[in-house]
């Protein structure tokens, strides 16, 4: 694809922010380019940077980015963020008792009073009680130096501030304990606590940071307050030294870009892939009247003008091409040809499943549930060194071989044992190239069941019926003779069996013969049948 090297040289203005760049330009010229052109972009006058609003920018958060100029195009817009810190006017107390309202009572030479506050570099030289500490700037510049009031609630230190309206500002500032226990600020928007009161360190000398976090009112004018919040007579001594606000400004700019009438090309690139045949179409969505010439390639040999590019591949294996248009504006460009592939289905010939005794019940396998099965799968041989495998699913089981060769797999997971009960065995083979066949069959089971010898109708909830247990029987005829040959009990239903009683009463112990049928859809006329002697023991 050309490209063309388009250098925008964004102009740098510098909004002024107590010393920080605030402000971003960007130049408003409409360009007009081929499109696939590369334009290549600059920012600077913030220190971060992120752009928008065009899916081809190389990076978003740098100064320096590019775009691929397309037939969408219309701007680019790039948004300036500069992390602002400052400190309050007279924040570190270098310039004495100025830029701040209090309502403390100033007094340069002594805090002994509560209430009373000085700023100084030592609060030793205003009070005797207190020891000799150093500012947190230096360790020998000034701070305030305050002797808690008692009565709770009283501002401190205030200044209104101007920030850029609704931005996110953090307020910082040290303190110092001189005597504890410890005293609280409580930082205040105008009348709105921000947050919860801050307390000075526990121990005395040591320097500690709070924060808090308000947003500046839409006027962008923010009245702020420091109160004291303890009534403590004893201790609540402190200092406070480095006021100081962080917040991150923002600018906007717009580089507007156009395209000219080109050689568009927008086409899908999704790699093609189907089994034994490809059919496919390709065009090019961009060019929607049909303005450009064509000259579509394909690696089989294949070359066509038309607009849209209509071919089949009928033989497996791999192709690739490629596309060039022109307009009668001097624009070119050409792009590849999605990847295209024609895998080859590897043919499944027969599934077998059987054991002794099995047959077939229609097109369904029936078999025996006590013997253990085969399954055999035939397929079609290959002249391929490519990994093809076997998947068997049957129910909740499953088998496969990963490397199969030759025509047959035979009994390759087996014999097996499957869940005794009608279900759909398959065969799946899978080519490396993921190609599939499948073949199918369905298998039921013949019944099965277990007769007891004896059994203890006594009433003690243990052996006091003739239970038979079966399996896959949906008729299960169980009739009973005494030793009399006569009838004393039948049914043919698979959840009931004789209680040892014969017309409501208690049948007398001895021997009885027992003759079952057991039968489903399957047994098609021929159900299972035993005949044996029971004990009837009380």
């Amino acid at each position: 694809m050309r490209k063309v090297s388009l250098l925008f040289l964004l102009l740098l203005f510098f909004g002024v922010v107590k010393g920080q760049n605030c402000s971003v330009n960007a130049n408003a010229d409409t360009i007009t380019a081929c499109v696939g052109d590369t334009i290549f972009l600059s920012a600077s006058g913030t220190n971060e940077y992120q752009w928008s609003h065009d899916a081809t920018l190389s990076c978003d958060t740098c100064n320096s980015p590019y775009i691929l100029l397309s037939d969408t195009s219309s701007y680019v817009l790039v948004k300036g963020m500069s992390q602002v810190s400052q400190l309050a006017t007279n924040g570190n107390f270098s310039n004495g008792n100025t830029g701040f309202l209090t309502n403390y009572t100033y007094n340069a030479t002594s805090i002994w009073n509560e209430g009373t506050y000085a700023v100084g570099p030592n609060p030793n030289a205003v009070h005797p009680n207190f020891s000799s500490w150093g500012d947190h700037t230096t360790g020998s510049g000034n701070y305030m130096l305050v002797n808690g009031s008692t009565g709770g609630n009283k501002i401190l230190w205030r200044q209104v501030l101007t920030f850029p309206p609704g931005v996110q500002v953090t307020m910082k500032w040290w303190m110092l304990t001189f005597v504890t226990p410890a005293g609280s600020l409580q930082l205040k928007l105008a009348g709105t606590n921000i947050g919860n009161a801050a307390t000075t360190p526990n121990s005395t000398g040591v320097w500690a940071q709070s924060s808090r976090t308000f947003t500046v009112p839409a006027s962008g004018n923010a009245t702020i307050n420091l109160v004291t919040t303890s009534a403590a007579l004893s201790g609540n001594d402190f200092g406070v030294d480095d006021i100081s606000f962080q917040y991150t400004c923002e600018s906007y700019d717009t580089v507007w870009v156009a395209p000219k009438s080109d050689a568009q090309i927008l086409i899908d690139t999704t790699a093609l892939f189907a089994c034994d045949s490809l059919c496919f179409t390709l065009d090019n969505a961009l060019d929607t009247l049909g303005l450009l010439s064509y000259q579509w390639v394909l690696s089989d040999g294949t070359i066509d003008t038309s607009s849209a590019f209509t071919h089949c591949l009928l033989d497996s294996g791999n192709y690739s091409g490629y596309l060039i248009t022109s307009s009668n504006e001097g624009c070119t460009d050409s792009v590849d040809l999605p990847p295209m592939r024609v895998g080859y289905t590897r043919r499944i010939d027969s599934l077998v499943i059987a054991n002794d005794g099995s047959g077939y019940s229609g097109m369904v396998q029936v078999l025996n549930t006590d013997e253990t099965i085969g399954i055999n799968v035939y397929y079609e041989t290959v002249n391929s060194s490519s990994l093809d495998s076997i998947f068997i699913s049957a129910g909740s089981q499953s088998w496969s071989n990963g490397a199969i060769t030759g025509s047959h797999l035979m009994t390759g997971w087996g014999p097996v044992v499957l869940d005794p009960e009608p279900q759909t065995i398959c065969a799946y083979l899978y080519t490396a190239d993921g190609c599939v066949d499948s073949l199918c069959q369905e298998v039921a089971f013949y019944p099965t069941m277990t007769v007891p010898n004896f059994f203890t109708p006594n009433g003690d909830m243990v052996n006091d019926v003739l239970e038979i247990q079966s399996t896959n029987a949906d008729r299960l005829v169980q009739r009973v003779y005494n030793r009399w040959g006569q009838l004393v009990f039948e049914t043919d239903r698979t959840d009931l069996f004789w209680d040892g009683k014969v017309d409501g009463k208690t049948a007398a112990a001895g021997v009885y013969f027992l003759e079952v049928e057991a039968s489903n859809f399957y047994t098609t006329g021929q159900p299972i049948m035993q005949r044996k002697a029971i004990h009837l023991i009380k």
